[in-house]
């Protein structure tokens, strides 16, 4: 698609990037010749951002794709898809607006009166001294601990929660993805309930008496700084090796089937899997941990947005694991607590057939390590709002999805 070049080289030299007019499309393929079309347009990486799918090499035909299109291309793209004859609907009229409408709490942000607020959104240094805040307000039930040093030099924490830690292992992380931002949130308040609720709450003192709780409450810390300060939409850690473009998917970058499958191996994809295994040091770390106590982690969740989904393994391939029928089991379970807790619809199954082929990922590589509850959990919503959730809906994403981890948790204690 040349008719896209100038304008891609304009766009990476424009620094806090707005995104005016830019668009958000579910196309809706039925033919081969449709597949081609959505799967060229990936050559064109920073004006055409695929969200759900996240690489064109995922989309197939009769299942829709959710794209984000630049003003600049977005009359030539409709055009194009009429020539097609590819139906399509315009989900996001206007991305920027969404992007400022996003921090919808504002009020209520101001009248805290410095008490830490978990139903909006945070920066990085805030986090961070939330992190620490949290372990001096807990000292018998929450433990900081240093996890990894990022490429550009800030500090990646983790809490360790729970009455013991020597109890069987729970490790969650959030924020792999940096334009995620519920999944941070959800992180944050998650602990704050853990942790307020210890003693009060009998299922809370139970989760946390019989597990210990391993816990990132930010991995991708560059790239999360980078939505805040420039790019709201940018997904990668912000590594560089003497490549024009800048950044791994964190979630390619795993040692299994890694370079496969629903990975790209150019350093301008958003889903670039790195030059090599474990090149970005979140990774090397999370790996660390998971092989350190080996056979001792019961269960292990990356929280991601936007689909409203539990995928388990595998994703790198059309392949079940073992405990398949516990997994469904479990996600079947979960998502029926989220349905009563506040209506919303979770649906579940393997990667391969809830979402897409994905190697390289966190989860695989996990239950490869012998780790039997082993998800990735898409939070909100389906696409109304993707990866901008407003901060309204924070609250209702920590209500439904604590009932799921309940669910999760139980099963986790009950088969160790």
């Amino acid at each position: 698609m040349k008719f896209f070049a100038l304008i891609v080289l304009i766009a990476g030299v424009v620094a806090n990037k707005r995104f005016d007019k830019h668009q958000v499309l579910t196309l809706y393929p039925t033919t081969p010749e449709h597949l081609s079309f959505i799967q060229d347009l990936e050559n064109d990486n920073n004006i055409v951002d695929f969200w759900s799918p996240d690489d064109a090499t995922s989309v197939k035909i009769n299942e829709k794709v959710d794209v984000r299109f630049s003003s600049a291309v977005l009359g030539n793209i409709k055009m194009k898809l009429q020539e097609q004859k590819m139906d399509y609907e315009v989900k996001i009229a206007n991305l920027q607006q969404l992007i400022d409408e996003q921090l919808d709490l504002k009020q209520m942000r101001a009248s805290k009166n410095g008490s830490y607020d978990y139903n909006v959104y945070h920066t990085y240094d805030e986090i961070q001294q939330w992190i620490a805040d949290t372990a001096n307000q807990y000292p018998n039930l929450a433990r900081k601990s240093f996890f990894a040093t990022s490429t550009e030099g800030r500090n990646v924490d983790m809490l360790t929660i729970g009455k013991s830690t020597d109890k069987p292992i729970f490790l969650i992380d959030c924020g792999v993805h940096a334009r995620e931002w519920i999944s941070p949130a959800f992180c944050q308040c998650f602990i704050n309930r853990m942790l307020s609720q210890y003693g009060v709450d009998p299922q809370v003192t139970r989760m946390m008496d019989e597990m210990t709780w391993m816990i990132i409450p930010l991995l991708n810390v560059d790239g999360y700084e980078y939505t805040w300060a420039n790019d709201r939409m940018w997904r990668k850690t912000r590594s560089k090796y003497d490549t024009f473009c800048t950044g791994v998917d964190a979630n390619r970058n795993f040692d299994i089937n890694w370079s496969g499958e629903g990975a790209s191996t150019e350093p301008c994809s958003n889903t670039y899997c790195g030059p090599s295994v474990e090149s970005e040091p979140v990774v090397k770390a999370l790996s660390d941990i998971i092989r350190k106590y080996k056979g001792n982690i019961q269960g292990y969740i990356a929280f991601h947005s936007y689909s409203q989904v539990f995928v388990y393994p595998y994703s790198y391939a059309y392949e079940d694991t073992e405990n398949a029928a516990q997994l469904n089991d479990v996600s079947s379970r979960a998502a029926s607590a989220i349905q009563q807790t506040t209506s919303k619809i979770y649906t579940f199954g393997p990667g391969y057939e809830s979402m897409y082929l994905v190697s390289g990922g966190s989860k695989d590589w996990a239950y490869q390590m012998g780790v039997p509850l082993s998800y990735t959990i898409e939070l909100r919503d389906t696409g109304k709002y993707g990866f901008l959730l407003p901060e309204s809906q924070i609250d209702g994403t920590c209500q439904e999805m604590f009932q799921a981890m309940i669910v999760l948790a139980e099963e986790a204690i009950t088969n160790t």
